[in-house]
């Protein structure tokens, strides 16, 4: 019954093993009738498998039937419980979701730090690591290390502190130069992408 619903949906072992956290060969194990899985397991190849597209099916129904005959456990309490499991997963995925679309609107504003190498990125107010963004806002000062004096001869009290901010013209040369660099050596993308 789970090998052929498993393959009604199109998935690999490997896939549903993504999905419940139980390995492939444990998986396999079930669907050859050598192992019985747990409340667990069993409820989530309810979840996954069942074919939420077809209100004509009654997948869920009939494999946790069938668990409580081969447990010996009451039905109801075990409909009860996967009830309340899928009630989790739905408001699991649900936030999962809400997650990724606020992870996506983050994204395509770069409002995000990413460390090198890492897919592991955190969200900002303000898209500071996008330096065309950088250097062309009018909100905030930019800086420049500590090396170099940049505001000599025009220091206002502010300058004193925070002697290393770029002043508007340095920041359009700036861009100008990094600007001139990306269109030479990389192809502009084509809008809506």
């Amino acid at each position: 019954m789970i090998k052929e619903q498993r393959k009604i949906k199109g998935m690999t072992l490997n896939e549903l093993e993504g999905f419940t956290g139980s390995t492939a060969s444990y998986l396999s194990q079930i669907e050859n009738g050598n192992k019985i899985p747990s409340e667990k397991v069993i409820f989530s190849l309810a979840y996954f498998l069942d074919d939420r597209s077809n209100v004509n099916s009654n997948y869920q129904e009939e494999l946790i039937t069938e668990y409580a005959v081969i447990k010996d456990v009451d039905r109801n309490s075990l409909w009860s419980g996967f009830q309340k499991f899928q009630r989790f997963n739905d408001n699991l995925l649900q936030k999962m979701e809400e997650s990724m679309n606020e992870s996506v609107g983050i994204t395509n504003k770069n409002k995000f730090k990413l460390k090198k190498g890492t897919l592991k990125a955190e969200p900002l107010q303000e898209p500071y690591f996008d330096l065309k963004w950088l250097l062309t806002q009018k909100e905030y000062e930019v800086f420049y290390g500590r090396d170099y004096n940049i505001n000599l001869g025009e220091e206002s009290k502010s300058d004193k502190v925070f002697y290393p901010r770029l002043r508007d013209e340095d920041l359009k040369i700036i861009h100008g130069i990094i600007e001139a660099y990306i269109s030479n050596k990389y192809e502009r993308r084509k809008k809506g992408r």
